[in-house]
């Protein structure tokens, strides 16, 4: 009797693995594979018909006419994704937050202020794609006057104003439905740039 009963969980066991371990995977991969590609894809980024990112992996966006992202403790390698050790009032945090603060400031011409607190502080996978509405507004004209100056006056500074300024509003996201707070996808506005300046057959590699 004894060897019976153990027998039947035992065999009781491998069905449920076999359900739940695999076939139920299975069956919800192949469902959102099919009715949900973009999701079950993790957002892919096209360009030239090709997936070149994903719009939840955020990058370290150098270039003078992209969005800058928040600080990245692994310089935003997937491969290592992951933030510092230290609490956000270390000594050693806080430097860095510090010297990250003055950079953004010089580099977009604000004031401390201006900047929110999110803008200088370490995401924590190291990778993170979102930043606050007043992060991407405030770095609005330094990204006009470099778009401005890539098309050699075609485009002029007011014009990229106002395409970067409705491009943030049509693109702002919220985190939680109605209750949420709104953020931009840093990838998503430096993608809408890239499209505009193709669009106006501007070169940026030059």
């Amino acid at each position: 009797m004894v060897n019976k009963n153990i027998l039947k969980a035992f065999a009781l066991a491998l069905i449920i693995m076999f359900v739940f371990g695999f076939v139920f995977p299975v069956a919800t991969s192949f469902i959102t594979e099919n009715t949900l590609p973009y999701y079950s894809h993790g957002h892919p980024v096209k360009a030239n018909n090709k997936i070149v990112d994903s719009y939840l992996i955020g990058e370290a966006f150098n270039e003078s006419y992209f969005f800058q992202g928040r600080p990245s403790a692994v310089n935003y390698n997937i491969s290592s994704s992951g933030s510092y050790s230290t609490s956000l009032g270390n000594n050693t945090t806080l430097n860095l937050s510090e010297k990250y603060l003055k950079k953004f400031e010089e580099k977009n011409n604000v004031s401390a202020s201006q900047v929110p607190y999110a803008m200088i502080t370490y995401s924590g996978s190291g990778v993170g794609y979102a930043i606050p509405i007043k992060g991407a507004q405030i770095q609005v004209n330094r990204i006009a006057i470099s778009i401005n100056n890539i098309s050699r006056g075609n485009i002029s500074i007011n014009e990229a104003k106002s395409f970067l300024n409705s491009t943030i509003e049509k693109d702002k996201q919220s985190n939680f439905p109605v209750f949420g707070t709104y953020y931009e996808n840093i990838v998503q506005l430096n993608m809408a740039i890239l499209n505009y300046m193709k669009a106006k057959n501007i070169n940026t590699a030059n």
